[in-house]
């Protein structure tokens, strides 16, 4: 009978003595962390009449909670302090020091609890909510600016014509990343309705990232393991939604980030979806200038922690095209197993494309 060894919870590890030492001069870049807001966020930074229907949010000794319109919005099927127990989360000056021990010298930082928003009914009120924790993040980053970057929720999917207006003030803020969720209800991405939101993304500059969420598919008997096992790998549909709606042809200097699914997928996903093209290529509308692998290869990126199917096929992926991240400090993510990893990757791939996948393509990518 097969056993394995449960991996600590992120708030019970420690960081053991780093075991390899990287090459000099080497900077290495996570491409997908996390930052949990600070309890009261938004009764303290809503005005007026919102302030009074704002988000309850507070720390306990149980963990962090969410409240809206009385409703509970705390992630069900596990206890709070197990994902989100790790203080370096919230504690600015502990999460620094995670990162030196790791070797880590700066970082995309995704929010926490933000994306849980998006179920709420007033849309033109969750539209301010956002808006004020992207100001707090702005602000939150200042402890250590040439290290940690936070990703700004882009809340404009549901009103394109804001779109340019609101990227600007997000460059004012100081920000490098921009994020959006990969299936909004009521959202269609390869609509026409969303060209100006395109095409405002692409006259930024900002890349654009969807990183996976939490989707209760399943319930009943395993859905917790059901539900994490299909959210870590969305990305093949949301590919096919891009590419065969011809974003990327309207949009050519659109530039895409798929956040947190790894990138073992990539090459089963541009086989089939060349074999598509050729296949249905009477039927298909609109016509593509491209076969689906080269805007892959001209247009997107993926982020993994640990993949080692991944690296092993790195060049049907491209070495350009893929980033490393800890995922700090989530469950899943690899926080006080970087340096073995990052030394799987070099044996694997080489030097040379190892330090793009390290942090020399998310330097590029997000101009940092």
């Amino acid at each position: 009978m097969n056993s394995f060894t449960a991996t600590p919870w992120p708030k019970d590890r420690v960081m053991p003595a780093r075991a390899w030492e990287r090459p000099a001069g080497m900077r290495v870049i996570s491409s997908d962390d996390h930052l949990i807001e600070e309890p009261g966020l938004w009764e303290n930074r809503l005005k007026g009449a919102d302030k009074d229907r704002a988000p309850k949010y507070w720390k306990d000794e149980t963990g962090f909670h969410l409240e809206v319109d009385g409703q509970n919005y705390d992630v069900p099927g596990l206890p709070p302090t197990f994902p989100e127990g790790r203080e370096g989360f919230w504690d600015v000056d502990k999460r620094l020091a995670d990162m030196d021990a790791e070797g880590i010298d700066a970082a995309i930082i995704y929010h926490g609890r933000l994306n849980s928003l998006i179920r709420m009914q007033d849309k033109e009120f969750w539209y301010r909510c956002v808006d004020v924790c992207n100001e707090w993040a702005a602000e939150w980053k200042a402890a250590a600016p040439d290290r940690l970057f936070p990703v700004a929720l882009l809340p404009t999917f549901l009103w394109p014509e804001r779109t340019k207006d609101y990227l600007q003030k997000l460059k004012q803020l100081g920000y490098k990343a921009i994020d959006i969720p990969v299936n909004p209800k009521g959202v269609r991405y390869n609509s026409k309705d969303m060209d100006p939101f395109w095409e405002a993304i692409q006259e930024s500059g900002f890349p654009v990232s969807f990183h996976i969420g939490a989707y209760l598919q399943y319930s009943g008997r395993g859905s917790l393991g059901a539900n994490l096992n299909a959210n870590l790998m969305p990305f093949t549909g949301l590919f096919g939604q891009l590419v065969f709606s011809g974003v990327f042809d309207r949009f050519p200097g659109l530039r895409v980030v798929f956040t947190e699914g790894g990138a073992s997928w990539v090459p089963g996903t541009l086989e089939n979806a060349d074999k598509v093209a050729r296949d249905y290529a009477t039927e298909l509308r609109p016509k593509l200038a491209q076969m689906p692998s080269w805007y892959w290869h001209n247009h997107c990126y993926t982020t993994f922690m640990e993949d080692d199917v991944a690296m092993e096929n790195i060049a049907r992926i491209g070495e350009g095209r893929v980033m490393w991240s800890t995922d700090y400090p989530h469950p899943e993510g690899v926080m006080g197993r970087s340096d073995v990893i990052m030394k799987r990757i070099f044996d694997t791939v080489g030097e040379n494309a190892a330090r793009k996948v390290l942090g020399e393509t998310a330097a590029q990518l997000w101009g940092i």
